[in-house]
């Protein structure tokens, strides 16, 4: 008889026998993809089963999805387990089920998939204006970035013992001024539009929340960080996720984000190489854990700086 979860993970063990038996729900496993988050069939369906610390994460995404129209066209849904039940709790988490989507993860490589993504976002910003959910609150861009570069000043011994001290300044001074240029739009005012106005944002659009299905259409999925704000935001991280992909075609990149209203805005947030220290605090910290070298990481850095600098110099030379 095939195993209907993993043998041997007594977490594991103890959800599925919780769910089969003692819930009686039709949910079979399949594979662990991270942490408490599974590939399951639920009565023979493709499901994903995530669970959840904080409650309010998914239940904000059932309320908002309970007043989304076009979800069906363009996200992951979250699926009840019993009519009007789409969490259950146990073993210290909130459990949800997402539709499961078959294909492939976009890669941004590709000139058509980024072509694809962008246009489900503007689709995903265009159909959700307007959904009056409270949304949980986040801090603007610019506080997320100033964060990140606090922890990338705290990494500079390894610059030096690596005798990339002037790297380390050279990126430690463009992010610093990019950022204050940044920093220095009309937040409040844009911010306080976007909550009038109810605009929403996915939040983490990396390539891997990006399913390209077997009809070749895409769809949105891991709605984690969603809430409301500037769709800006999420314009500015998807271009910087393209960047490494286009920086050698420097003129390239604008053409991807024609509907974009605020450019000027949009051009002083993609100038920002926040991405750049996100990989880079990434590995940083998989090296603490031993899972890499600080060499490998400042490799990979380096190339990533090198390739980005030209690409700033073009574009505010453009600007």
């Amino acid at each position: 008889m095939k195993a209907e979860y993993k043998k041997g993970d007594s977490y594991t063990d103890r959800l599925f026998h919780w769910i089969q038996k003692e819930e009686n729900l039709p949910v079979i496993y399949e594979r662990t993809i991270k942490p408490k988050v599974y590939k399951v069939s639920f009565a023979g369906r493709p499901m994903i089963l995530k669970g959840y610390r904080r409650l309010h994460v998914i239940q904000q995404q059932i309320d908002f999805f309970e007043h989304w129209n076009y979800a069906s066209r363009t996200a992951a849904r979250p699926v009840p387990f019993r009519p009007g039940t789409f969490t259950l709790g146990k073993l210290g988490c909130d459990w949800a089920l997402f539709e499961r989507m078959e294909g492939r993860h976009a890669d941004f490589d590709r000139h058509q998939d980024r072509k694809k993504a962008v246009r489900i976002l503007h689709q995903f910003h265009r159909t959700t204006k307007g959904i009056a959910v409270l949304s949980i609150p986040k801090d603007p861009l610019y506080v997320k970035w100033e964060r990140r570069l606090e922890q990338f000043l705290e990494t500079k011994d390894v610059f030096t013992d690596l005798g990339r001290r002037q790297m380390f300044q050279d990126i430690s001074s463009l992010v610093q001024r990019r950022l204050e240029a940044f920093a220095d739009c009309p937040w409040g005012e844009i911010e306080e539009r976007a909550w009038d106005s109810h605009e929403w944002l996915h939040g983490d659009v990396a390539h891997h929340n990006f399913i390209v299905t077997r009809d070749q259409s895409i769809r949105m999925i891991d709605f984690d960080l969603l809430h409301t704000g500037p769709r800006v935001y999420d314009h500015i991280q998807l271009a910087q996720r393209f960047l490494p992909h286009v920086e050698s075609e420097r003129s390239t990149l604008v053409q991807y984000f024609p509907h974009v209203k605020e450019r000027d805005i949009w051009w002083k947030g993609v100038l920002v190489p926040s991405d750049l220290l996100r990989e880079w605090l990434y590995g940083y910290r998989s090296c603490l854990r031993e899972e890499s070298s600080f060499t490998r990481q400042m490799r990979k850095l380096e190339k990533a700086w090198e390739s980005r600098k030209k690409f700033v110099r073009y574009a505010e030379h453009m600007l």
